[in-house]
Formats: C-alpha cells, sequence, structure tokens
C-alpha cells in the first residue's frame, strides 16, 4: 500500500473496508484502507466523511480504524482532530495520566502499573458532564496475553440488570463520597488514590480549585485531614441515563470500578479468560488484601460509592452487575497504529491486566455534554398516589377520578357551557357510573371468567384487550 501524500483513488466511502469483529455483538466496526493506508488519506478521507463516521459509532457503539500508518502521538491526535476538531485537555478522572510530548489533548490511557486491571466504565460518568466519544490508540501493543481495551454495550447491561436490583438502585440512587490527597499513593490497589488533586486540576492553590469546581458546576470541595490538605468532596447522582440521541437507557456510574471487591474479582476473571496461574495467585493475595482492609479495618476506596441512603452495596450485588458487564464484553487485541473510537454514553472500556511492560496505549477525548436532562427520574408508586390525593380508604371509590385520567374533566356549567346539569346533578352522574362500572368489573358472572387468562371466550394474549384491561384495573 502506498504511503505517500498521493492519493491513491478518491476520498469516497468505497475507499475503505468495513467489517465486524464480533458478528454476535456487532461492536465494535473495524474500518481498514482498501487502497491507500497513509496518515495523509486517512486524515483527509475522516475530514470528508465525518457525519458517515459519527453515525457508524452512534449505530455500533465503537468504531476501530485499523491499519493505516499512525507511529507516534502526534500523529494519532493529528488524525482524532480530522474526525474531532473539538477535543478537551480537562480531565477530573481518576486514573493518573500524563501528556504526550508534542500533543496538547493526547495522554497516557492510565499511569497505574500494566498488571492492574481496570474495570469496564463509561469515562467520568460520575462527573455532570462526561465527554460524549473518547478515542485510544495503540503505540504497542502487548505481545503476551491480556493487555486489551475491552468493550462493552452498557445499554445491554441496563436491559438485563435484574428487575429488583435495578428498583433498588433507580429508588436509592448513588452517593459518591471523593478523596484525593495531596500527594497520590504509591503502593496500592485503589488507582483513584494514586492520583493526587494537584494533579487532577494542574495547580496546588486551594482556592484555584475552588474556582474550577464552581466554573464546571461540580461540587465544592472541603478540606479535611491533619493539615486540611485532603480534597473531598461527596454527592448523590443517578446510577442511570438516556441516550442523548437514541434515548435508550444506559448503566451509567463508576459502581464496578470502585467498589472494594473490584481488584480481587477482575484477576480472577482474567485467570478464567486467559489460565494464567500469576493472577489466580494475585487474585488470592489481593482477596485477603482487601477483606482486612476494607472489611475489618474500615479503609474507604478514594472513590467510595454506596446506596444514596448510605447503606453500603454488596458484594453479591456487585457482583449482579460484574457478571452482566462480564456477559456482554468484547475483547480485541491491539495492533500498532490502531485507533479505537467509542460512544462513551452506550458503549464503556476497561484494561485487562498484562505483564507486557511495553505496552502504549494512548486516549484522547471530545469535550463534554451535560447529563442531568438524561437521568432517569424515579417516583415511588405511593408517591404517585400522594401526588393524586389518592389513600387507601379513597382508592376504590376514586378510580376513576379526573386526576388520575389526564384530560378527564367534570361536566358542569362551569366548564361546559352547553350542559344542562347543575354541579350537584353532573356529580352524581359521574358518581353513579363509577359505581356501576366497579360493580361490572367485579361481577363473576357477568364476565364469566371460566379460567384465568380467559374471559367469555376472549383472549388475554394481547395488552390491547379491553377486558384484560379491565380485570386489571379492578383486581
Amino acid at each position: 500500500m502506498s504511503t505517500s501524500s498521493t492519493f491513491i483513488g478518491s476520498l469516497d466511502v468505497d475507499n475503505v473496508t468495513t467489517s465486524l469483529l464480533d458478528e454476535k455483538s456487532k461492536l465494535p466496526l473495524i474500518i481498514s484502507p482498501r487502497l491507500d493506508d497513509s496518515l495523509e488519506f486517512l486524515c483527509h478521507w475522516l475530514v470528508a466523511n465525518r457525519p458517515w463516521v459519527d453515525e457508524q459509532i452512534l449505530n455500533y457503539g465503537a468504531v476501530l480504524i485499523r491499519g493505516f500508518q499512525v507511529n507516534d502521538a502526534p500523529e494519532f491526535e493529528r488524525a482524532i482532530q480530522s474526525l474531532q476538531p473539538s477535543l478537551s485537555d480537562s480531565y477530573r478522572g481518576t486514573s493518573p495520566r500524563s501528556v504526550f510530548a508534542g500533543t496538547k489533548y493526547t495522554f497516557s490511557a492510565a499511569d497505574a502499573p500494566v498488571n492492574y486491571p481496570i474495570a469496564q466504565h463509561c469515562e467520568m460518568s460520575f462527573l455532570d458532564s462526561p465527554p460524549k466519544q473518547l478515542y485510544f490508540g495503540c503505540l504497542q501493543e502487548s505481545r503476551t496475553g491480556g493487555g486489551e481495551t475491552a468493550l462493552c454495550d452498557f445499554r445491554s447491561v441496563a436491559e438485563q440488570l435484574d428487575g429488583s436490583l435495578r428498583k433498588k438502585f433507580e429508588s436509592k440512587k448513588l452517593q459518591y463520597r471523593r478523596r484525593h490527597y495531596n500527594e497520590g499513593e504509591k503502593w496500592t490497589t485503589d488507582v483513584g488514590s494514586m492520583l493526587s488533586w494537584r494533579q487532577m486540576f494542574g495547580t496546588s492553590d486551594k482556592s484555584k480549585v475552588e474556582e474550577l469546581c464552581r466554573e464546571e458546576g461540580a461540587p465544592q470541595p472541603q478540606w479535611i485531614g491533619q493539615n486540611n490538605d485532603t480534597f473531598y468532596q461527596d454527592w448523590q447522582d443517578e446510577p442511570f441515563v438516556r441516550h442523548p440521541v437514541t434515548n435508550e437507557v444506559v448503566w451509567f456510574n463508576h459502581l464496578q470500578v470502585f467498589h472494594w471487591s473490584t481488584f480481587p474479582c477482575e484477576l480472577w476473571y482474567a485467570f478464567c479468560r486467559l489460565h494464567d496461574v500469576r493472577f489466580l495467585f494475585r487474585s488470592i493475595f489481593f482477596w485477603v488484601i482487601s477483606i482486612i482492609k476494607y472489611v475489618f479495618l474500615g479503609h474507604r476506596m478514594a472513590l467510595d460509592l454506596r446506596f444514596g441512603d448510605g447503606t453500603d452495596i454488596s458484594v453479591s450485588e456487585a457482583n449482579q452487575v460484574r457478571k452482566i458487564i462480564h456477559k456482554n464484553m468484547v475483547f480485541s487485541s491491539w495492533q500498532k497504529g490502531d485507533i479505537m473510537c467509542i460512544d462513551n454514553f452506550s458503549v464503556s472500556h476497561g484494561r485487562q491486566p498484562t505483564y507486557d511492560l511495553g505496552r502504549k496505549i494512548l486516549v484522547a477525548w471530545s469535550t463534554p455534554i451535560n447529563k442531568r436532562s438524561l437521568q432517569l427520574p424515579y417516583i415511588e408508586e405511593e408517591d404517585i398516589a400522594e401526588e393524586v390525593g389518592l389513600t387507601k380508604e379513597s382508592e376504590d371509590a376514586m378510580i376513576f377520578d379526573d386526576k388520575l385520567v389526564p384530560g378527564a374533566v367534570i361536566a358542569t356549567p362551569d366548564c361546559t357551557p352547553v350542559s344542562t346539569l347543575t354541579r350537584a346533578e353532573s356529580e352524581d352522574l359521574r358518581d353513579s357510573f363509577a359505581l356501576s362500572m366497579e360493580k361490572i368489573a367485579r361481577n363473576d358472572s357477568f364476565l364469566n371468567v371460566s379460567a384465568r387468562g380467559s374471559v367469555g371466550g376472549c383472549h388475554k394474549r394481547n395488552k390491547s384487550c379491553p377486558v384484560q384491561h379491565m380485570d386489571e384495573l379492578f383486581a
């Protein structure tokens, strides 16, 4: 293939090839060169086809651009800016990162040891305004087992979550408590505690940190600890959001990353997949350490997650979420020059552990999008009843109350000029109608109920069956 600046062919979509890495998950779509693999062609092609590539990222959740000549961080950044000119260099996440030389928007994917697993997550999901898209690149792949940046469709996680657990998350919400020290910790399995607040905000001036928090709409920090030099925030958040374009429900939080059981569990999953006994031994060792540290000694992680009422999320509940995530994960081994474009509001990413110290992955991200308008409010059934003035005692008598049927009104001379009924007569008529319908619905002989699911020969298969709705309404 050509690596010169003279293009072979045109910049049409037909001058690249597309394929799927995984037919079952449809994730990700792979775009590779047909005739020209040069960086020049890729950059010009991305500029010419931005809407089409964006559409594929939306449809598939992730697009893997593979086979082009992308050899260093500046070339990666140039390619990404051809697709997305508006990148952000503001990072308020939890992993320690460093910017690559010769770039402004390209960072190391994580400066934690490569044998540390990083569980699946949507980037900065706990912030008010996370990035809309993420872009990973590979300068050197792992030559031993592991090291993949795995993907998972978090729409599937939301859909497959057990109903009772989902309801519990929706009703209680999540509480985040975030703590960063003046200096990051070195000897720890909690990646978030490796990041100091000075690194996160790029300043050692507390007043500047507070100003940045105000500008970004973040909770105002408290300064705690012996010397008041520990950064602390707490806030409540929703566990789900709706996708900003498709309106689909997405599991959108960091529970599976910042639960104390995560590190040994992710090592166990790595052992099960790769059969490397080093991961097994490390999993057992860190289970012991984690139980002592977090259960018996009461330590908390740098980003501590609980239910919104302050109660702990159990290991069993965290495992339910983790199991669904691993069921839906897709693994793609990196190749040098790869660029992975991810829809951050539908698809998560995470790092699989490896013992190859030469692995080098970089990342950039788009400008943020506010998620508050995308969150799902939860209303208890009791709250709905209270809002419309319905009590247990009055429930039967008020089945046809106009408050329960939006748009329904009482027929009175006050609101219907053509009516000849007085207010008292109209209310008597309404009450008698409601009472009659109640008696009809509860009269087994009238409905001729012969068996559950069969009403007088009428079927109950379809939700549109009027008899079924009447039966359910008065059950």
